[in-house]
């Protein structure tokens, strides 16, 4: 199980109760979970997940891990709506 939760007060007070029902181990701050690698920066409040590795397996099983990538035609600031996939 992970614990992702902002309020340290709150996560000391939730661990504490799911310890009781059940028998865990802490296992320390997360790195990957799911085959994602999970990046934290406090200074922001931001969790970052990445799939790169992931991704790249995916390639080298369909023989495109040499493939160059290239960019999308879009505009970056172009916005899609769910009006425009009708």
């Amino acid at each position: 199980m992970l614990i992702a939760i902002r309020n340290k007060t709150h996560f000391w007070k939730l661990k504490t109760q799911v310890k009781k029902k059940f028998d865990m181990n802490d296992l320390g701050e997360v790195k990957k979970i799911l085959g994602m690698e999970i990046t934290q920066n406090r200074d922001s409040g931001r969790l970052l997940l990445s799939q790169e590795n992931y991704i790249f397996n995916v390639l080298k099983r369909f023989n495109m891990a040499e493939l160059r990538p290239v960019t999308t035609p879009l505009a970056g600031h172009f916005k899609l709506s769910s009006r425009q996939c009708l």
